[in-house]
C-alpha cells in the first residue's frame, strides 16, 4: 500500500514538471547554477556549459521530449540531492578543457536510472497528448485563413484544404493530412524560404524565383526532405516513441538523393547539376544507354513499340514524371506495365502480348510516383520542360 502511494506521489510530482511542452524558445536555468539559457534554441551552448562547468553529461538528449522540462525538474532535485545520488560516475583521461589528465571525474545522466526514465517516458506521453490537443484543434478550427503561397487563391476555415491544394494544383508534397500537425507553422516555414528563393528540399539557394521554380520541377524538390530533422516536429509519428523519425516510417519510396547546402556558384544558379549533355539515359525497358534523349526516344518506339511523345502527348510535366517512375518501378520488380502480372522472363511477356503500354490511369497517376526509382534518373531531366506547366494553372488531364 506504501509502495503504491510512493509512486502515484512521484507521478504526482513529476507531472508538476510539465509545463513547457511546446518548442517555443524560453529562458531555462542551468540545473546547476543560475546560467540561463534560451531552450531549446541554444541547446548546444547548454550541453557544453553543463560538462565544462560541471563535468556532466546528459545520454540521448534528442529522445527528450521536451528537454526545458526535463532540466526544470532535474534542477528542482539537484537543489536537495547531490550529483552521485541520481548520476553515473565514469572517470575520463582529460580535463573538460581537453588537457591530458587521468582519472577525471564525470556525471552521466541517463535513462539507465529509474527516476530519469519515468521522467522521459511521462514526458513523452505529456508531449503526445499535447501535440494531438494541437492537431484536433487545427482540425476544428474554422478561424483558419490564408493565401495561397503561389496563386491568389484564399482559403478560408480548413487547413486541409489549403494543403490539398499544395498538392494537386502546384504539386507540393507535405505528407498525408492525418500525420501532419502544428500545419501553421509548418506553412510559415516553407513560405519563408520560398520567399527567400531557398529550395524547400536541397536547401540550396538561387538568384531569383523563375530559376528555383525551375529546379524545384526538374529536379522533383517539390517535397520535404525526410532526412531534414527540422520538419520532424510537424508529423504526429515523430511523437509515438524514441528513436523514430517520419523518414523511417514513411511508406512511399525512400528519397533517393542527400541533401547540400546553400552554393553560390554561378554553375548551380544555371541549373548546372542536372544538365544532361553527355550523360548517358537508359531505356525504360532494357539496357540500351545512349546520351541522346531523341535517340532513345525512337529506340523505345521501334523496338518496343511504345511511342513515348505521343503516349504523353496531352500530360502534363508531373504526369509524364509519374509515368516514368511506374515504368521503372515495374521493369525493377519484373511485373507488367499493363497487366501487373509477375514474370521471370518479363520482357517475352511484353513482346508476346504487346503489353509495352500504359494500363488505365489511376494505376500509374498516383503520389508514390513522384519520386523516382532511381537516383539520378537522366531521363527525368530530359523530360520537356518547356510543357505549358505554370504553377498558377490547372493540371492537365492525361488522356
Amino acid at each position: 500500500m506504501t509502495e503504491n502511494v510512493n509512486s502515484e506521489n512521484q507521478e504526482s510530482r513529476l507531472k508538476s514538471q510539465f509545463i513547457e511542452l511546446d518548442d517555443k524558445p524560453k529562458d531555462t536555468k542551468c540545473l546547476l547554477c543560475n546560467s540561463n539559457f534560451v531552450l531549446p534554441t541554444n541547446e548546444k551552448e547548454f550541453l557544453t556549459h553543463i560538462f565544462k562547468e560541471h563535468r556532466l553529461v546528459i545520454g540521448d538528449v534528442k529522445e527528450i521530449a521536451s528537454l526545458k522540462s526535463y532540466v526544470n525538474y532535474w534542477r528542482v532535485k539537484f537543489r536537495d540531492e547531490p550529483l552521485e545520488k541520481f548520476c553515473t560516475t565514469f572517470l575520463g583521461d582529460c580535463t573538460p578543457n581537453g588537457e591530458p589528465s587521468k582519472n577525471e571525474n564525470y556525471f552521466l545522466l541517463s535513462n539507465c536510472i529509474a527516476e530519469d526514465k519515468i521522467l522521459r517516458d511521462e514526458l513523452r506521453r505529456e508531449k503526445l497528448e499535447w501535440i494531438l490537443g494541437e492537431q484536433l484543434r487545427e482540425k476544428i478550427d474554422k478561424n483558419f485563413q490564408r493565401g495561397c503561397m503561389f496563386c491568389r487563391t484564399e482559403f478560408t476555415e480548413s487547413r486541409h484544404l489549403y494543403v490539398k491544394h499544395l498538392s494537386e494544383k502546384h504539386n507540393i508534397q507535405l505528407g498525408k493530412m492525418e500525420n501532419l500537425v502544428l500545419i501553421d507553422e509548418l506553412l510559415d516555414k516553407i513560405q519563408n524560404k520560398i520567399e527567400s528563393l531557398i529550395c524547400i528540399y536541397c536547401e540550396k539557394q538561387f538568384k531569383d524565383r523563375a530559376v528555383l521554380k525551375e529546379h524545384m520541377r526538374k529536379k522533383l524538390h517539390k517535397r520535404i526532405n525526410p532526412g531534414n530533422k527540422s520538419y520532424d516536429k510537424f508529423y504526429i509519428n515523430n511523437y509515438l516513441e524514441p528513436r523514430s523519425t517520419w523518414r523511417q516510417k514513411q511508406s512511399q519510396i525512400e528519397e533517393t538523393e542527400e541533401p547540400s547546402g546553400f552554393s553560390s556558384d554561378n554553375d548551380e544558379e544555371n541549373w548546372s547539376d542536372w544538365n544532361s549533355e553527355n550523360v548517358d539515359i537508359n531505356c525504360l525497358f532494357c539496357d540500351y544507354m545512349k546520351n541522346d534523349f531523341k535517340n532513345i526516344l525512337n529506340h523505345m518506339k521501334v523496338e518496343h513499340d511504345f511511342n513515348f511523345e505521343l503516349i504523353t502527348s496531352n500530360c502534363n510535366f508531373y504526369q509524364k514524371v509519374k509515368i516514368v517512375n511506374y515504368a521503372r518501378k515495374q521493369m525493377h520488380v519484373k511485373k507488367c506495365l499493363f497487366c501487373d502480372c509477375h514474370y521471370q522472363q518479363l520482357n517475352e511477356h511484353l513482346i508476346k502480348e504487346n503489353h509495352f503500354k500504359l494500363p488505365a490511369k489511376e494505376i500509374w497517376d498516383q503520389p508514390e510516383f513522384y519520386f523516382p526509382m532511381y537516383e539520378n534518373d537522366s531521363f527525368l531531366y530530359n523530360l520537356d520542360s518547356n510543357c505549358n506547366e505554370d504553377e498558377d494553372s490547372s493540371s492537365e488531364i492525361c488522356q
